[in-house]
């Protein structure tokens, strides 16, 4: 019962933020779209699959804003994902859970070493081990391998163009899939809070995706210094 009373309290309070907060429609407009590119693919064979989002900054103050994280929640425990995101257990460990349980970004992931991982990278064999929030699947852990993976897909109805896109599988091969139909353009990042890339597509055999595809954020970030944006992916309140 106590329990209850708890979780009770705090949806109370939660209900009583987003009646407070969010009521207002203007209050849920939180900045506007600057430019969005048709969907297509690029010079490079990546699927081109993003857009730019000014936000408004006055929605936003010290008691709001914790700047680009992945909340790694409750669902997967400590243990597990700290497991997961370090296979090789006989060495030191790579990877450091966050006390709050949030994962901040920290730089990106070049193509590079993406293609030829060094032997310094957190991973399994030439793995790299990335994470995910997404709208359907929620956290997974994902196993981003040195393919570049080449599928077939159409644009406005075009069949016959071909795309690429960095292959994600899942952790391990007990694991789920690292992305579900509804996860498009979640970041993906490693241990380290590195950005490699936006999710844009997965394929596979069954109902869920054997395998899943990242655009590379060296592309994203090329593509859009050629309209004239430079990306701030770790933005701070002055």
């Amino acid at each position: 019962m106590e329990k209850e009373r708890k979780a009770i309290g705090a949806l109370e309070k939660f209900h009583a933020d987003v009646c407070k907060d969010w009521k207002k429609q203007e209050n849920r407009i939180l900045g506007h779209i600057v430019i969005s590119p048709p969907l297509d693919v690029g010079e490079e064979g990546f699927a081109e699959d993003w857009a730019v989002i000014k936000i408004d900054d006055s929605k936003f103050d010290l008691t709001n804003f914790v700047g680009n994280v992945i909340d790694l929640g409750t669902t997967i425990s400590v243990g597990n994902f700290t497991v997961w995101m370090d296979p090789h257990r006989a060495n030191p460990p790579l990877f450091e859970y966050p006390g709050n349980r949030l994962l901040k970004f920290s730089g990106t992931i070049s193509d590079e070493e993406m293609w030829r991982p060094s032997s310094k990278t957190p991973g399994h064999d030439n793995d790299l081990m990335v994470i995910k929030r997404g709208y359907a699947s929620d956290l997974t852990i994902g196993r981003l391998n040195t393919v570049r993976s080449f599928t077939r897909i159409s644009f406005n109805g075009q069949p016959g163009q071909t795309s690429k896109g960095i292959a994600i599988l899942p952790h391990d091969y007990r694991a789920n899939a690292f992305s579900n139909p509804g996860d498009s353009g979640s970041a993906v990042i490693d241990g380290k809070g590195r950005l490699a890339g936006l999710l844009t597509g997965g394929a596979g055999a069954n109902e869920e995706f054997d395998c899943s595809y990242v655009t590379s954020i060296d592309f994203i970030l090329k593509r859009m210094l050629e309209y004239g944006i430079e990306a701030n992916l770790y933005p701070s309140l002055g």
